[in-house]
């Protein structure tokens, strides 16, 4: 496809040669070492907003040759603002009406995958999601702000909500693939043992009639390994999180793990809990699995109802081990007999627990490998939205489990780096874009060479020319290009 010669890379140069003399006077004239950081710091910022605003119009330029002029006319520009992580700038790119449809439509946000309202970056988003997964909006905020002046902490929040709303539909698709439309996930991953556990954790909610809600938070791993210091992590961790029905939740993080590892290959299952029933349900999802009580959940509640009592404590987590009910219930018995009021109750409450889960607590030794929920819970949930003061819309609370779901998983770049916009529909132009701009830089060795002015004017003695445009002029930009 023919392109016509567009536009040239002077402006560039007008940059950098603008950025010398501004660094030259300032270092001339300032006599604080916090200041002269500072102002170089704004400069170069300055700079980088000049040179990606002149970036997006140039694409806009090479598209507007690269287009079907049959099909798209230029009706006009449009300006749009834009906020990156140097800072704040508008782009004006053209605005485009098809001749046989009436349709407006500008190619260089279609060609980007720019979405309409989307003011910040993508990259910027990134930064304001990670740390607004991390601390308080405002917080975020007030930190990006020492980089990027005048983000809002209603931007680290939108951005958040927005990564956690494709996060919540991408697992509903998934669910929806599965447990609506009947089709069988594909697992990649060997494994022939998984263990599986689920706990919650309760939140504040704000404008709402409930008062509080449970975020659900599962992980999936295939063992433990050493990283040492005594210490071990998880292997093959899967996170999933949100606030949802128990039902619904384990649809989704069944049709996640099935999409992950081959079932076919899978021979046991351990999940684990506290005992809730919301959590019990996993078994119903997965053929074979076998329901253990989680280890920490099962001696806290040991604690808490004989604190006062070491002997009967130490019986009965000798008779648990040994899975004798007829020697538990016989030591209970008897410690509830020696005691009254709060502590009897206390008693009775851990005997009613351990019938309901009992064979959890001895259906098989996979006990002894689980335990890691409270951890993940603290760890991946918790530590974010349990601050003190911290109260969530339901919705709200949904989505930033997500994303701290995702975090864990180390995926979070993959719905914040991204605009989640198709690129299919306008791919023949990036294509020709990405030729033109290989042909341009190719070009660009040559035109350094004879182009910078700066190099034969006066100013060319100057340090900053002589060691910097100099230097540039030298190799060929064309080695940049893959």
């Amino acid at each position: 496809m023919h392109s016509q010669p567009i536009s040239d890379i002077q402006p560039l140069a007008d940059i950098i040669l603008l950025l010398g003399e501004k660094v030259s006077k300032l270092i001339t004239e300032c006599r604080d070492f916090y200041k002269l950081e500072e102002e170089v710091y704004k400069l170069s910022q300055e700079a980088c907003v000049k040179i990606f605003a002149w970036a997006l119009e140039e694409i806009d330029t090479w598209l507007v040759n690269a287009r079907d002029k049959r099909t798209w006319k230029v009706i006009g520009f449009r300006e749009r603002t834009v906020v990156s992580s140097f800072g704040e700038f508008k782009v004006k790119r053209r605005l485009y009406r098809n001749k046989k449809t009436g349709e407006a439509r500008f190619l260089l946000d279609e060609v980007l995958g720019w979405p309409e309202r989307s003011r910040c970056t993508p990259r910027l988003k990134e930064m304001a999601v990670k740390l607004g997964s991390e601390v308080p909006f405002r917080r975020a905020a007030e930190i990006l702000g020492y980089f990027v002046p005048g983000i809002s902490a209603m931007a680290v929040w939108q951005a958040v909500q927005e990564a956690g709303e494709a996060l919540r539909q991408e697992g509903e698709s998934r669910r929806e693939a599965v447990f609506e439309k009947g089709e069988t996930p594909e697992g990649k991953e060997k494994t022939s043992r998984l263990y599986i556990e689920a706990d919650g954790v309760v939140v504040r909610l704000q404008r709402s009639e409930e008062k509080r809600k449970e975020v659900k938070l599962f992980v999936a791993y295939t063992g433990k390994e050493a990283i040492g210091g005594g210490r071990k992590a998880l292997k093959d961790k899967l996170v999933t999180s949100g606030v949802g029905e128990g039902e619904r939740m384990w649809e989704e993080v069944y049709s996640g793990v099935a999409s992950r590892w081959d079932m076919g290959q899978v021979k046991e299952i351990y999940l684990g809990s506290d005992g809730a029933e919301w959590a019990k349900q996993g078994v119903d999802y997965f053929p074979g699995a076998v329901h253990v009580l989680d280890p920490y959940h099962l001696n806290r509640r040991l604690i808490e109802a004989f604190w006062h009592d070491e002997e009967a404590y130490s019986g009965i987590r000798q008779a648990i081990y040994l899975g004798d009910r007829e020697k538990v219930e016989e030591i209970m018995g008897g410690a509830a007999r020696r005691v009254r009021g709060a502590k009897r109750r206390r008693i009775e409450k851990l005997w009613q627990y351990l019938k309901e889960n009992w064979s959890g607590i001895v259906t098989s030794s996979a006990a002894e490998h689980l335990g890691a929920i409270e951890g993940q819970v603290q760890h991946n949930v918790a530590r974010r939205m349990k601050r003190l003061g911290a109260s969530w819309t339901e919705a709200g609370a949904d989505r930033m489990a997500r994303v701290l779901a995702a975090r864990a998983n180390g995926v979070l770049g993959r719905h914040t780096s991204r605009w989640p916009v198709l690129l299919a529909r306008q791919e023949h132009l990036a294509q020709a874009v990405r030729l033109e701009v290989k042909r341009k830089i190719e070009e660009a060795g040559s035109w350094h060479k004879a182009g910078l002015p700066a190099l034969r004017e006066p100013s060319a003695g100057a340090p900053w020319v002589k060691h910097v445009l100099r230097e540039l002029s030298r190799p060929s930009l064309s080695s940049l290009i893959p």
